[in-house]
């Protein structure tokens, strides 16, 4: 029966239909209906978000951040000051004396770790030395071992036969430590080279002693003469010898490395701690200005011992305005004097302004029943036009972790209560549990568990 071509035309398309329907189904892609994307390196922030206004500038207290005794002041009532300007000084002669102990002991500590690593240079040299006496034994044996074989045993027999295949035995080994030398030579880390070394002449050895044992059984106890049973006796103990140098090379540079790694974990670290800790000291000793402004009073004077706790200069800001807000209880224990803030002025959209948390109060402030602590931040730069009451929305910076390897938080999950996300391997997703560092506001810091150009899923489309 023939069929209308518009028959022909419809069975055609209904089968290109149902076509492209089975290969969907068939060969569906196990990433279709999810998001993915590479992971890769970036920066994580976490961050505080609030919202707070534009007031006036006010005085800012002052005061150093530990007990001491007041050396000098620098300033003067009405100076003006810059930012990062010393305002006064605590007496650091004895933190001094103590920083510069310090740093003898780094110095000191460094000089430890070069020696350590000289002495490992120089086994490492040694151990090549010892190599290649190990090869010269070696060779040595093989060829008494051929000597050997050639005058006694040329026939076919039980003992001939185990001279002749422990003689190529030792020319195997012999191969291969040549081989090992040369790559030592050319890798200044040899340590495979002496393991496979060590080997090498274990097995020499032991095929020594069979072929020792031959000299001794049945006729060839008689037929061999004593020299030659000698000089296979001397070259077992050569071989010996050789094992135990390459051993004690191999003792030495283990040793070495050990001392090197004390050197440089253990005792650089905690010399470089130890200086850290009192450089961090004595910059405590400094009253630094944290804005541009005018010194307003003074409250303390040279030779008085201050706490840290009392107001030293009270300055006021060379801006018009500042901004305060009310942080939260929970979040205020993460904000600190300095961290970043990043500024949107309602009346301003689209615009963002940098500035800094200039001050925290120590002063709870009771909203709704709730305890909040009013923070005090500077920015620079204010646009023309702004005006004290206006809505400031704020971001403070509270942590910031700069080109490590991160994950959207929304591709973490916790399973039996470990980080998790989805990898997509050679055509599969699978579950990959990972390791991670700082919480940020949009990332996690990722420790381990994945690498940089792995594809994770991050959600579904």
């Amino acid at each position: 029966m023939k069929l209308s071509k518009t028959w022909i035309v419809v069975i055609i398309i209904v089968l290109v239909v149902v076509g492209y329907y089975v290969q969907k189904s068939v060969f569906k892609s196990p990433t279709q209906g999810l998001i993915t994307e590479k992971v890769q390196r970036g920066d994580v922030l976490q961050e505080i978000s609030e919202t707070g206004s534009v007031k006036a500038t006010e005085d800012i207290s002052l005061g150093f951040k530990t007990i001491g005794k007041v050396s000098r002041l620098y300033v003067s009532v009405g100076d003006n000051v810059k930012k990062g300007g010393i305002l006064a000084e605590l007496d650091s002669s004895q933190l001094l004396a103590q920083l510069q102990a310090a740093k003898a002991d780094l110095s000191s500590a460094n000089t430890g770790a070069a020696s350590a690593k000289d002495n490992l240079e120089s086994a490492y040299n040694s151990a090549l030395n010892t190599l290649n006496d190990a090869y010269t034994k070696i060779y040595n044996a093989y060829n008494a071992v051929v000597d050997l074989k050639n005058t006694y045993f040329g026939v076919a027999d039980q003992e001939g036969i185990k001279v002749e295949d422990s003689k190529n035995d030792i020319k195997q080994n012999m191969s291969d430590v040549k081989s090992y030398l040369d790559q030592a030579k050319t890798n200044p880390d040899i340590d495979s080279a002496i393991s496979e070394t060590l080997t090498a002449l274990d097995n020499v050895y032991n095929d020594l002693k069979i072929i020792r044992a031959q000299c001794d059984s049945g006729i060839y106890y008689y037929n061999i003469a004593s020299t030659s049973k000698t000089s296979i006796d001397t070259q077992k103990t050569n071989i010996n010898t050789a094992s135990t140098n390459v051993t004690t090379a191999q003792s030495n540079i283990s040793s070495y490395k050990i001392a090197l790694q004390k050197a440089e974990d253990s005792t650089i670290k905690q010399a470089q701690a130890d200086v850290d800790a009192l450089q961090s000291q004595l910059n405590d000793h400094y009253l630094i200005s944290p804005i541009n402004g005018t010194v307003t009073s003074i409250s303390i004077k040279r030779g008085q011992v201050v706490s840290a706790s009392q107001t030293a200069v009270s300055l006021l800001s060379s801006e018009p305005f500042q901004i305060k807000a009310n942080i939260y209880e929970q979040d205020i224990v993460k904000v600190k004097i300095g961290n970043e803030v990043k500024i949107e002025l309602v009346p301003f959209p689209r615009q963002i302004f940098k500035g800094k948390v200039l001050s925290i109060d120590p002063a709870e402030t009771i909203i709704d029943n709730v305890v909040y602590y009013q923070v005090t931040i500077d920015f620079p730069n204010q646009p023309e036009g702004i005006k004290s009451g206006m809505t400031a929305d704020i971001t403070i910076v509270t942590n910031k972790k700069e080109n490590v390897l991160r994950v959207p938080k929304n591709a973490v999950q916790s399973i039996d209560g470990k980080d998790t996300v989805q990898v997509v391997k050679d055509g599969k997703i699978q579950n990959q549990q990972i390791i991670t560092g700082l919480e940020g506001s949009d990332y996690y810091e990722v420790l381990s568990g994945l690498e940089e150009g792995d594809t994770i899923v991050v959600g579904k489309q």
